[in-house]
């Protein structure tokens, strides 16, 4: 394969990544938003807080935790999507959607450019296994054993992603390790992803004393009613205030 036509291959599974996580956030309930914020430290005052300047970032964490963590029922919104709205997608997209369920959160670290487009990673939670990664925008910029946390999943010949990058800090890396060799999971009050999402709000994004408001049209995508509608008035607030800290 050479690298336009991996390029050829990838570009529409990218585009297709969008269309699908786009339609899937409308399944998430107010209950699922609200408690992805919270496990984000982004709850305060009965509403979402964001660094300013984050507000967009924070809409991809908040809604990649709400959608494929489960909650304390077990329960994933984005298994919900796929049993009703999902299957009014196009053919393409619902197929992609499908294998997107498998996605898993893990921390990699990048060893080397592949030789045709793309990266390879290491699985630093799963025995260091091997994994080719399409993401032209890694490739170009991702520096040699680069560690960062994020959400994968098969799509055919190679792995893609979506969600947000994380960037864990060396003692989280370390223990998350130990973790995984000695039980076979993270034992973090959250997933993964929240935890080190929420880091990434804490320290790469501190908080200002006053807020930036959310972006109406983002808010109108979050904060949902429980049968998949925006919210009308009355839902929950925009607070100005930054979360409290953990």
């Amino acid at each position: 394969m050479t690298r336009e036509e991996a390029l050829a291959s990838y570009r529409p599974v990218r585009a297709s990544i969008r269309r699908v996580l786009g339609d899937a956030v409308v399944a998430c309930s107010r209950a699922d938003i609200m408690r992805a914020a919270k496990q984000l430290g982004c709850w305060a005052d009965g509403g979402i807080a964001v660094p300013e300047g984050g507000e967009e970032q924070a809409y991809e964490m908040i809604s990649d935790v709400a959608l494929f963590e489960p909650n304390q029922r077990g329960r994933r919104a984005y298994d919900r999507f796929l049993s009703g709205p999902a299957q009014r997608l196009d053919a393409p997209d619902l197929a992609l959607a499908q294998p997107m369920a498998r996605a898993w959160f893990s921390i990699f670290r990048s060893t080397d450019r592949h030789e045709t487009v793309g990266v390879w990673l290491q699985d630093l939670l799963d025995g260091d296994r091997r994994l080719w990664m399409m993401d032209e925008g890694l490739e170009a910029s991702a520096p040699e054993n680069a560690t960062f946390g994020v959400r994968l999943f098969d799509a055919g010949p190679f792995h893609a992603g979506f969600g947000v990058i994380a960037h864990p800090d060396e003692e989280t890396i370390e223990m998350s390790m130990q973790m995984k060799a000695s039980s076979g999971r993270t034992l973090f009050r959250h997933s993964l992803a929240a935890t080190l999402y929420g880091d990434d709000l804490r320290e790469r994004l501190p908080m200002s004393a006053e807020q930036e408001e959310f972006p109406q049209a983002v808010l109108e995508r979050l904060l949902t009613a429980e049968d998949g509608t925006a919210a009308r008035r009355g839902g929950p607030a925009v607070s100005r205030k930054g979360p409290p800290r953990r």
